[in-house]
């Protein structure tokens, strides 16, 4: 879902993205934005109806900054076997990079997934689209061994997101990561 954004918008988005990450998006309410943008409530009710509609487009702006840093990744022009490593690097630095930024984010990874699962619907998409390129480019040169690239991607970001929470409980750790490209590299080499 893509929003048109004015610069009082921004502003706003701006201030409340600092404003979840200090006292989470639960605590906040509109009084607390209004005053952390040097705005009457009236000013900010005429730009948003509500801190949920708020929320969403803090929710966008970090879901924007995912996909580029995941998109550089596929993007790269190294082979579809070392594209893979790097994407997968990306994928946990981008998660740890967030969780390590807003701790209620990270309360919310652990504690309330399925709310963290409502939200990354978009991102989820567009990485079974990143990484089935990937696996098809990997297909085609022959480093890869799958009948169904699409079908592959979607296995992969099941395991990926099974990674998820050990990692943000246990830290960022290069094992869980190092598994992760090992087990991967492995089913697609090897089947």
């Amino acid at each position: 879902m893509q929003f048109k954004v004015t610069t009082a918008k921004n502003k706003i988005i701006h201030v409340a993205k600092s404003l979840f990450s200090e006292m989470s998006v639960y605590k906040a309410t509109m009084n607390d934005i209004a005053q952390a943008a040097n705005m009457s409530r009236r000013t900010l009710y005429m730009h948003f109806k509500s801190k949920e509609e708020i929320y969403h487009y803090v929710v966008e702006d970090h879901v924007k900054d995912i996909n580029e840093k995941l998109q550089k990744a596929a993007d790269s022009a190294l082979p579809p076997d070392r594209k893979l490593k790097l994407y997968i690097l990306a994928r946990f630095n981008v998660i740890d990079n967030l969780v390590r930024q807003n701790k209620y984010i990270r309360y919310d990874f652990i504690f309330n997934n399925l709310r963290v699962e409502q939200l990354r619907k978009g991102i989820d998409m567009k990485e079974r689209q990143l990484l089935t390129r990937i696996l098809q480019n990997g297909k085609e040169q022959g480093l890869f061994n799958i009948n169904n690239p699409s079908s592959f991607a979607k296995t992969l970001l099941i395991m990926f997101k099974s990674l998820e929470q050990p990692f943000i409980i246990i830290g960022h750790r290069k094992g869980i990561i190092s598994r992760c490209v090992n087990m991967s590299t492995y089913y697609l080499m090897e089947y």
